[in-house]
């Protein structure tokens, strides 16, 4: 019994494997492209002009659809200082050009460190830290829920994913933080985000209306270098999807597809040569193509930073240039 318990364990398993590793792409459908835009990952790590990095990806390259944090370092600096200069700007140039926003809040947003809690909050016991973390979702759900610019609430980024200076999400609180945004915003779908290749997305991807999921296909680390997602084709994510229906996760779309170099220290630290061996124009090509073929939609890509830096700081227009073919249509 034992070892036709293993023999139909390996086939179940095999055919699984089949069905996500063979490729079904699907060329024809029409993708809504869009992208996360992080003011301080420009402004800070890249030292460029964040509002104008912004109001080039809108009026340069055509950008409609955006992802933006509500950074809570930057909005609560201190206890009950509340600062919201950047974000309404941020907002208001999108919306002056008929754009959309998913706005993410919690203390796990895009961007390395990864976790943007105040250094104030990290004093508290976790109890008040809790407390303060909902204070602060409901001050920015309370003061953006009537901006129709904005079209989905994201509760914390990839919080199943334990990367960044980050302390472990607890799914009961990470619950509790969609119950808030529901109970004073029914009308737009709340959102959360996680891995594609590294997670089974169940743990939290079962208590949202949609979940992000990120597509990386060239990365590295300090022990195996660089390393290619070659075996895994457009069709895998979807077929992913379709298999973990029954346990909770119906919809997806790719709330972050790799579109600029993966480098273990900040990219201006590291040498253009360097940044070509993860990401150059011949990868740029190659991921467009990809993404047209996955079949799934939204898709909002992760790097207009970079591609304004390297046309800016770089004199490496290329990337910038071949980006206008994707939101110019």
């Amino acid at each position: 019994m034992l070892l036709t318990f293993l023999a139909v364990a390996c086939a179940v398993f095999l055919v699984v494997l089949g069905f996500l590793l063979t490729d079904s792409p699907q060329r024809n459908r029409e993708v809504d492209f869009g992208m996360t835009f992080s003011r301080p990952y420009a402004r800070d790590e890249l030292g460029l002009d964040a509002d104008r990095v912004l109001t080039a990806s809108l009026d340069e390259l055509g950008i409609r659809r955006f992802r933006i944090g509500a950074y809570w370092n930057f909005i609560e600096p201190q206890k009950g200082d509340w600062n919201f200069d950047d974000l309404d700007r941020d907002i208001r140039e999108i919306e002056a050009r008929g754009g959309s926003i998913v706005l993410a809040v919690g203390q796990k947003l895009p961007r390395w460190p990864e976790c943007w809690a105040p250094e104030w909050s990290k004093q508290l016991s976790s109890s008040d830290r809790e407390a303060a973390t909902l204070q602060y979702i409901e001050t920015v759900v309370t003061r953006y829920r009537e901006n129709k610019t904005i079209i989905a609430w994201q509760i914390e980024n990839e919080p199943h994913f334990e990367y960044g200076e980050c302390p472990k999400t607890d799914p009961a609180f990470h619950a509790q933080e969609v119950d808030l945004v529901r109970s004073l915003d029914g009308t737009r779908p709340v959102v959360t985000t996680d891995s594609g290749e590294l997670s089974l997305w169940t743990t939290f991807g079962r208590s949202v209306d949609a979940l992000g999921i990120s597509v990386y296909r060239v990365v590295q680390n300090p022990t195996i270098g660089i390393w290619r997602y070659w075996f895994i084709p457009p069709s895998f994510y979807r077929r992913k999807a379709q298999i973990l229906q029954p346990f909770g996760v119906h919809t997806i779309y790719v709330s972050e597809f790799q579109m600029e170099p993966w480098s273990n220290k900040p990219l201006p630290q590291t040498p253009v040569e360097d940044q070509m061996k993860t990401f150059n124009l011949a990868q740029m090509k190659k991921n467009i193509a990809y993404a047209k073929r996955m079949g799934i939609s939204p898709i909002d890509f992760w790097g207009v930073e970079w591609w304004y830096w390297m046309k800016e700081k770089r004199e490496h227009p290329e990337f910038w240039e071949m980006a206008k073919t994707i939101y110019q249509k």
